[in-house]
């Protein structure tokens, strides 16, 4: 059925009683009412139902509003027929069961009661991303506009719009936070569904060129940095550690004897949180030159809880902050194209794919849930790699082609000839 209309609201006269709802709460008196059918349309009219249902404004007021639906087109149904969906969609209005929809803009919503409650149980970094997409992209849009009154088509404009500006990945990070808005909107009792469910976004396309370093490029790279910044990379190379879990490394994490790291902590932008899987919280295994550029880089008198990588102040590094002050100009120095630190994520999970070792064991050095993400998305082909098998495979499809040829009696050109 089409979506409701909303027409003007009156507020109701002063009769009212206490009803049971759960709390001592007074509210208006249940009325019974048919509601009214009528015709709109020429060419493919329609049955319209009519009726009358109770909203509570911002400032708490109960009042009741016209509303209209769309039951169907007059030729697939009878008169009768369309009182009787009519009918059913009074029926919990007139039983007392429908609660009055809060009359509250998706501005106050947001800023006033979902972050307040939800903020505190995500992780710092979730906050910071959904208060960017909140202020930069719903609100301008969604923000004036009353959340009960929020369609499935007022989502899918937006989604439009928003699809010829920004970039897929963003599009479907858009409505998945409006879907969560909308959810607990529904939980709360402030709306009757959640129009941001069945909405089509952009097909999810990866254009982006993931970059892998050559040996020459990695210590052309470490050769340009100073400690403990050249540890810092060299420890990123050799172990698939994200940045966030490089910069959260304490000393009691490092295992000098069994020479492995435990990942038990991330930082971002300063705060500390736990990894976000189990698969993240692992233990990781590297090599002596790693064991031995930690035991240069560490102190006479360290704490267990001592970050391994801080500011002058013992704080968390910046991430941000180190790669344009720091590893920016290294790559610059060294005359090869600008890195971040996924980078060196990529190129450790390209060269270890390339030993031939089990896939499961790269999976839990790299800390993936599932081991279709590191094949797919973090194992890069090696031009050697793939002209080795394009040289094995003219070995054996060109002898076969060449025979094939001769008992035709055509000549062969020499030069497709493999000597």
């Amino acid at each position: 059925m089409a979506a409701l209309n909303t027409f003007k609201c009156a507020t109701l006269p002063g009769g009212e009683t206490t009803r049971a709802t759960g709390k001592e709460k007074t509210v208006a008196r249940p009325r019974y009412q048919q509601g009214c059918l009528r015709k709109r349309g020429k060419r493919n009219p329609v049955w319209v139902g009519c009726y009358r249902d109770d909203v509570i404004t911002d400032d708490e007021r109960r009042v009741r509003r016209q509303r209209s639906v769309i039951l169907g087109r007059v030729c697939d149904l009878s008169k009768r027929q369309a009182l009787q969906r009519l009918s059913e969609r009074l029926a919990a209005i007139n039983q007392g069961k429908q609660k009055p929809e809060r009359l509250i803009t998706f501005e106050r919503f947001v800023l006033e009661r979902w972050e307040p409650s939800l903020y505190p149980t995500l992780r710092h970094s979730t906050q910071r991303n959904y208060r960017w997409y909140v202020r930069r992209h719903l609100l301008p849009f969604f923000g004036p506009m009353r959340l009960p009154e929020i369609g499935a088509a007022d989502v899918q404009l937006f989604i439009s719009r928003k699809s010829k500006q920004i970039a897929p990945k963003t599009i479907i990070c858009l409505r998945n936070l409006l879907s969560k808005i909308f959810n607990t909107a529904k939980l709360w009792e402030y709306v009757s569904g959640n129009p941001a469910q069945g909405t089509q976004v952009p097909a999810l396309v990866d254009t982006r060129e993931r970059r892998t370093l050559t040996p020459q490029q990695i210590h052309a790279l470490l050769a340009e940095l100073t400690e403990p910044y050249r540890t810092m990379v060299f420890l990123a190379v050799l172990s698939g550690l994200r940045r966030g879990e490089i910069f959260g490394l304490r000393w009691r994490y490092v295992d000098f004897v069994g020479r492995s790291v435990t990942v038990a902590e991330c930082s971002y932008q300063g705060h500390s949180a736990p990894p976000k899987t189990r698969a993240s919280r692992r233990k990781v295994f590297l090599s002596d030159e790693v064991f031995e550029a930690l035991a240069r880089l560490r102190p006479d008198q360290v704490q267990p809880d001592d970050m391994i990588f801080h500011s002058n102040v013992g704080t968390p590094l910046n991430p941000e902050h180190l790669r344009n002050r720091v590893l920016n100009p290294a790559c610059d120095r060294a005359k090869i194209l600008r890195v971040g630190w996924h980078t060196f994520r990529y190129t450790y999970a390209t060269w270890a794919e390339a030993t031939g070792e089990s896939i499961k064991a790269l999976q839990a050095q790299l800390g993936h849930t599932d081991s279709r993400v590191t094949l797919d998305v973090y194992t890069q082909p090696m031009p050697d790699a793939q002209r080795r098998v394009a040289a094995k495979v003219a070995r054996v499809l060109l002898p076969i082609a060449a025979e094939s040829v001769d008992e035709e009696a055509i000549p062969i050109p020499q030069t497709l000839l493999i000597q």
